[in-house]
């Protein structure tokens, strides 16, 4: 049947009305092709005839390409090849077929310009498209929003599937890159990411300038701080570099520590990061998930293992409780169970240092062996520096004010930086196993202030040149016996000391200290307060036994 006349144009003038406010919008802006390959601004993508069937008068030729598509450890949408309006916009924007090509038969032209526009047909370092974004997804990822709380300005397509025209409208530009809404401060970014613990985190609220930062991403970007980028200071929802999780760089702490060099941020890492001991964030890549198994994972350490920068605060704590640095982190409790979110902050040093077979060995051989800290910290033990629980030694006279036998230390507080006005946390130090001062363990080593700065933190040098709490100590010391000679720092597992002979953290070095000749034995035996006696040889000197 044939179209009147007077019908048609009715046609035609409901299309211009409709196509009127649309192309007003779209004059002048990126998606205004006239000026690259002539005709009208709307018929680069519609024609009222001859349109590819089902589809929103469509005109423009449709890609063949097939894409590769964004996968993720923590990705719990199912993500297939683009459907529905993200084909139409990629019909331009994967860089396979030209502007002016449409399916009435015109053929050849120009193509998108290479670059930022043009996304290619890998779309794995791409913001994923063509999944359903349903109530059970959000069930089975807390961090994603129900639909029904998802503002209307972000629209699912009948099939109840994100695509690309959920956060991008290709007629109205008036919120830049072709935006349903404004992106300032994140808030189309969370108007579907529920992230745990972003406000009030520090990336939330840090009005640091971002475009000070090693980042051509942040230097470009429309927003002036860190607050203002939100979660474009660490993600870009297109042509990433860090293709899972969208992040500016491949290298996972590059993403750090382009603020982190004291360029945005106040402290500088790289300085700690480039010492003599450190956790060697550089030295790995591409091993770390967060999905991984604590006791199972590949030998690395990331920025990421010990802070959650969607939740990290700079707020102080007292120990054990995790302090705000690392705030939201996964962890492993002192009975060896995995923790979504560490209470205390050793819960995230077992997670490499526990459990883990990859886990770092001891330099010093000692009589009981143990490299597990995890067990070294067991409050059931016979002894051990009060990291995990309170010290079962409740007599230390050598402890200084403010700290008494019931106080409890962090893992930082021995291992961190070197530097005072350095950064605080273990990044690095010019001192063996990340420790923050100088703590000799070679034989022969002349005791000073300067020798053992480490213990003598806690513990008052004079109260231990005068004998205090072992009437020998002053002896050991001056014939040059050093501290690790007889004590292990961390602590004894319960499964391998007992409280007779492994009270005070002792467990010999066996470089330096050796069996008894006369009775072969190699031992102390704590026989009460501030008493005891050793079998051994040390420095040629027979102890068959002596006592104190």
């Amino acid at each position: 049947m044939k179209t009147r006349p007077n019908e048609l144009m009715t046609v035609l003038l409901a299309l211009a009305a409709l196509c009127s406010p649309a192309a007003a919008l779209i004059d002048g802006s990126p998606h205004d092709l006239s000026a690259v390959a002539g005709g009208s601004t709307c018929s680069f993508c519609h024609t009222p005839h001859g349109a590819l069937t089902g589809t929103p008068l469509w005109n423009h030729r449709l890609s063949d390409a097939v894409y590769d598509i964004y996968q993720s450890s923590s990705l719990e949408a199912s993500v297939g090849q683009p459907t529905g309006s993200s084909k139409y916009c990629l019909s331009c924007h994967d860089g396979t077929v030209a502007l002016a090509e449409s399916v009435s038969g015109f053929t050849g032209g120009t193509y998108i310009t290479p670059g930022k526009d043009n996304l290619g047909t890998d779309l794995s370092d791409d913001h994923p498209i063509s999944f359903v974004y349903s109530m059970a997804l959000s069930t089975e990822d807390v961090q994603i929003r129900p639909p029904s709380a998802v503002p209307e300005q972000l629209k699912l397509d009948r099939s109840r599937e994100l695509q690309c025209t959920t956060c991008h409208d290709p007629h109205d530009n008036r919120y830049g890159n072709f935006l349903v809404m404004s992106n300032h401060r994140s808030q189309m970014c969370m108007s579907c990411h529920d992230l745990t613990g972003w406000i009030p985190s520090s990336h939330e609220s840090s009005v640091a300038i971002s475009s000070m930062a090693n980042d051509s991403y942040l230097q470009s970007s429309q927003h002036a701080t860190v607050t203002d980028n939100g979660c474009l200071s660490c993600h870009r929802p297109h042509s990433a570099g860090g293709r899972e999780r969208l992040l500016h760089f491949a290298r996972s702490e590059d993403n750090c520590l382009s603020c982190h060099d004291g360029s945005v941020a106040r402290t500088n890492l790289r300085t700690d990061l480039s010492k003599f001991s450190r956790h060697d964030v550089a030295r790995y890549q591409g091993v770390h998930d967060p999905t991984e198994s604590p006791s199972a994972a590949a030998r690395h350490v990331e920025c990421v293992d010990c802070h959650n920068p969607h939740a990290v605060q700079n707020t102080p704590a007292q120990a054990p409780v995790v302090p705000g640095a690392m705030r939201g982190v996964s962890g492993v409790t002192v009975s060896g169970s995995p923790a979504r979110q560490a209470q205390y902050e050793y819960e995230v040093c077992f997670k490499c240092h526990s459990d883990n077979p990859n886990r770092v060995q001891s330099t010093i051989t000692r009589k009981i062996t143990q490299t597990n800290t995890r067990l070294e910290f067991d409050q059931s033990g016979p002894s051990f520096h009060p990291v995990a629980s309170p010290g079962v030694n409740r007599n230390v006279p050598s402890l200084k004010s403010p700290m008494t036998v019931a106080s409890m230390i962090y893992c930082s507080d021995c291992h961190g930086s070197d530097s005072a006005s350095g950064t605080r946390g273990p990044h690095g130090s010019n001192y063996p196993n990340l420790l923050v001062g100088r703590y000799e363990t070679s034989d022969f080593t002349q005791e000073s202030s300067y020798s053992y700065e480490l213990c003598y933190k806690c513990h008052s040098r004079n109260s231990i040149l005068n004998d205090e709490s072992f009437p020998k100590h002053k002896d050991h010391l001056e014939q040059e016996v050093p501290c690790s000679a007889c004590h292990d720092p961390h602590g004894i597992s319960a499964a391998q000391g007992t409280s007779t002979n492994n009270s005070h953290l002792m467990n010999f070095d066996t470089t330096i200290v050796r069996s008894d000749p006369v009775t072969g034995r190699l031992e102390f035996e704590d026989t009460g307060v501030f008493h005891g006696r050793c079998y051994l040889q040390c420095h040629n000197v027979r102890h068959s036994p002596k006592e104190y």
